[in-house]
């Protein structure tokens, strides 16, 4: 008999969506074909110990988890971190390093796709429309707060999106509607990072198209776009994506065949330009006749409110054939 194939489930993490990463893995935990794998877990505390699921509640450091972790002999880490310290690549070079698969983007792309100044920068020279921005380090601010003020407020004009270009989940982001609030919205945004940036708000029909390229020889498969409604939110945020009724998220989109095919082919130029690999969503708006693309996740949510297993739903693919797909191609 087969010995199963032994598939270990990394989720928390330090930054600030680790509840959801805790959300995303319960949720691969439970949905994981227990007769053809081998189950373990790992949940990292915001303070960065470890707890791994046979530890009996005893948390280990970093320097003590790695070598557990080599020991394990995992064929498959699950990657279920969201944010800075587990999306963004440093986590996936550590699992290179030690020659263990995982699931998702490589080192390159998951450094490339969280940082959104950059990305946008190269979606640009590919041909894509992107918002127009201004960035900014917290010295700028402290330096020629009157100055960046008035920059922004005569190149994008206010309403306007402060974001911080490291985090996900629309954490550290913010939409200030006046000069007045703009003072406000940094120093709330720059209390996620040392570096901001500041959007022109797009107005429009907010989508987001999944990716596979999860079987050798077919290439990048887009998923059925859905669109994004908001109920009680002001934009998309972290309530609106992570809680049941905040948002009516329609898929398939209600729009036309020809703006379904450019955002899919958009989601696919964007998966393929950033060298992502196995899955990645990338979040759009369609104003007027141009689709202006926002960024592209390459974790993006496992959970059951999670936009792209709805996507993959739509496709005609359950929960759990996902993830078996997904732990198919794992590779370093």
């Amino acid at each position: 008999m087969r010995p199963k194939k032994h598939v270990v489930v990394l989720m928390g993490g330090i930054s600030s969506e680790h509840d959801i990463s805790i959300k995303s893995g319960e949720m691969i935990l439970d949905n994981l074909d227990m007769d053809t794998y081998k189950v373990s877990s790992i949940e990292i505390t915001v303070d960065g110990e470890w707890l791994f699921s046979d530890a009996l509640g005893e948390y280990v450091e970093i320097s003590r988890a790695i070598p557990k972790l080599r020991d394990m002999h995992p064929d498959c880490v699950f990657i279920a971190l969201h944010g800075p310290f587990g999306e963004d690549g440093r986590i996936q070079g550590m699992l290179d390093l030690m020659g263990i698969p995982y699931t998702g983007s490589g080192c390159s792309a998951s450094g490339l796709a969280i940082d959104k100044i950059r990305s946008k920068q190269i979606m640009k020279h590919v041909g894509v429309s992107v918002p127009d921005a201004i960035e900014f380090t917290l010295h700028d601010w402290k330096r020629d707060r009157e100055g960046l003020t008035h920059r922004v407020q005569e190149s994008l004009g206010f309403p306007c999106v402060v974001k911080n270009p490291l985090q996900g989940s629309s954490l550290g982001m913010t939409i200030p509607k006046t000069v007045d609030e703009f003072g406000d919205a940094v120093g709330q945004v720059l209390g996620y990072g040392y570096t901001l940036m500041v959007e022109r708000l797009i107005h429009g029909t907010e989508v987001t198209c999944g990716v596979f390229d999860l079987e050798e020889g077919v290439g990048e498969e887009a998923l059925p776009v859905t669109e994004i409604r908001l109920v009680k939110s002001e934009f998309f945020d972290y309530h609106a994506k992570y809680t049941a009724d905040a948002a009516n998220e329609i898929t398939p989109a209600k729009i036309d065949d020809s703006l379904r095919d450019r955002v899919q082919e958009i989601a696919i130029r964007a998966h393929r330009t950033l060298g992502c690999r196995g899955f990645s969503r990338s979040d759009m708006i369609i104003s007027g006749d141009d689709i202006v693309w926002l960024e592209t996740n390459t974790i993006p949510g496992f959970t059951e409110t999670s936009l792209l297993p709805q996507g993959a739903a739509t496709a005609g693919m359950s929960y759990p054939e996902m993830l078996r797909r997904i732990v198919n191609t794992a590779t370093i």
